[in-house]
């Protein structure tokens, strides 16, 4: 069993070296609406690049708000009272994002982190085991993508041939981060035996994080509340539209009396009340989290390679393929990840009903699977895509997300539409609406995949790369994707003439 506590490089006391000065560029500064300020680049500069200036930085409270969204794939399970089957229930999932200045000074100590991070990772020889938020080159020399992570583990279940693939998942990976951990990991990382003054600050502020709802600091702010409809109903929404949202929502005064409490109306800022949990908003927050599972992924590749196979982690998805001698020996492994798993802390949980043991075998040419346990009744699903041995299919979720995206995306360009061209009958506005255009736009690709080199595409480009990637692997997604554009046309179709 591995020990849970941190074993870094050894502690000297000595400071860390004096990090290279970072010079943001335009692309670097923050335009959302926040409680500061906007700052010019030098501004930016003179503060993140001095430690006294960082270590006596008023960190705001975060911005909250809630997504929610209703997935469109039909769950199996018990039909409703109309014979139907039910829908799933609404997902939903909290957005934190910090203060522009305190955006910048995280976004700067991650620069001085992540080297020392990269370096411990080729100490340790497990650069290939976390494999979200970093920047790993593939062979063309360009940033790999989910596509390539996802090829690359069905390649090395093709080429083992007979093996078990292991996956599980953790509950509120971000949430369950414990202080004195992630503080211990890193001093050692720093080489030092106490946290410098600007360093313990921006730790300070990840883990002792405050947080404002959005709603109500707009309502206190004066930006939300009661308003009519055109029809003369009273309901409540924005009364600044949020494209004309200011830049700088309040001055420090109205923060105080307004947000803070000092005036009459009490405090609305929120405080984190536990010794565990950082906001996954933040610049740092993802390099932190790969930072605290460095002993665990360095426990899962000796785990793995003992066993002849290899070790993957994205952030909270762990996966394991082993050469495993039957059933029992796979579970064998899946039940050391997780008790080594529940060392590292006493809220880090795995999330039962994402976990999974499947059984890839030789057949022919190709491969077939079957299920020991857990999920993937139809095949193993990962990073967005489903393998069954033979072939590769985007996931059924990933689709449905697809599809809410799309159908939301359609109702707000056709109502769009709609109003610009008021005059127009149900057909000529038909007849007038870009749908290429649409389905080019509508859906970028950070949506659901974080390499910063995908960026920029758009979902047709990500599926048409993939295609490309998994070769006659995944021809399959070409068929899955055949309704995808005639279904949100007649969506889109349908708005236009109501």
């Amino acid at each position: 069993m591995v020990r849970a506590g941190p074993k870094l490089m050894k502690t000297t006391g000595a400071g860390p070296s004096r990090p290279i000065p970072w010079d943001p560029s335009f692309e670097d500064q923050k335009h959302y609406p926040h409680f500061d300020a906007p700052l010019r680049l030098s501004e930016i500069k003179k503060i993140v690049n001095d430690p006294k200036r960082v270590a006596s930085n008023a960190f705001f409270p975060l911005i909250q708000y809630e997504k929610k969204w209703q997935p469109f794939r039909k769950p199996r399970g018990e039909p409703s009272e109309t014979g139907e089957p039910k829908r799933p229930s609404k997902k939903s999932r909290l957005i934190r994002y910090a203060a522009r200045r305190d955006a910048y000074i995280f976004a700067r100590y991650r620069r001085i982190l992540s080297p020392l991070y990269e370096l411990e990772l080729e100490k340790r020889d497990i650069a290939d085991v976390p494999i979200a938020y970093r920047k790993i080159q593939g062979p063309t020399g360009r940033g790999k993508c989910n596509i390539e992570f996802a090829r690359d583990v069905f390649d090395t279940i093709k080429r083992l041939g007979d093996c078990y693939v292991i996956t599980l998942d953790i509950s509120k990976f971000f949430e369950s981060l414990d202080h004195e951990r992630i503080r211990k990991l890193w001093e050692n990382l720093l080489e030092v035996r106490s946290l410098p003054a600007d360093h313990k600050a921006v730790y300070k502020a990840l883990t002792d994080y405050r947080w404002v709802d959005r709603t109500e600091a707009y309502r206190r702010l004066g930006y939300f509340g009661e308003k009519l409809t055109e029809k003369g109903e009273k309901i409540e929404g924005y009364l600044t539209p949020f494209a004309m949202m200011p830049k700088q929502l309040c001055s420090p005064a109205e923060f105080r009396d307004k947000i803070a409490g000092n005036g009459r109306q009490p405090s609305i800022i929120n405080s984190n009340p536990h010794q565990y949990g950082i906001p996954q908003g933040t610049p740092i927050s993802d390099l932190i989290a790969n930072l605290y599972m460095v002993d665990f992924d360095q426990h899962i590749r000796n785990l793995a390679t003992k066993s002849g196979g290899r070790a993957y982690r994205y952030s909270d998805d762990i996966l394991l393929i082993v050469k495993a001698c039957s059933d029992q020996a796979a579970l064998n492994i899946e039940e050391d990840v997780r008790s080594t798993i529940a060392q590292f802390g006493s809220e880090i949980k795995i999330k039962e009903e994402k976990s999974s043991v499947h059984h890839f075998f030789p057949d022919g040419e190709n491969q077939a699977f079957r299920r020991v346990t857990g999920k993937g009744a139809n095949g193993l699903e990962y990073l967005g895509f489903r393998f069954d041995g033979k072939h590769v299919f985007i996931r059924d979720s990933t689709l449905s997300n697809l599809k809410r995206k799309m159908t939301f995306a359609g109702r707000i360009r056709a109502n769009r539409h709609k109003r610009r061209y008021s005059n127009r009958t149900s057909e000529e506005l038909i007849e007038s609406f870009n749908f290429d255009q649409f389905f080019q736009s509508f859906m970028r690709v950070e949506d659901f995949d974080t390499a910063s080199s995908v960026r920029q595409w758009t979902f047709w480009t990500y599926a048409r790369r993939a295609v490309e990637a998994f070769g006659p692997r995944g021809k399959p997604i070409d068929r899955q994707l055949k309704f995808l554009k005639p279904d949100g046309r007649r969506q889109i179709e349908g708005e236009l003439r109501s």
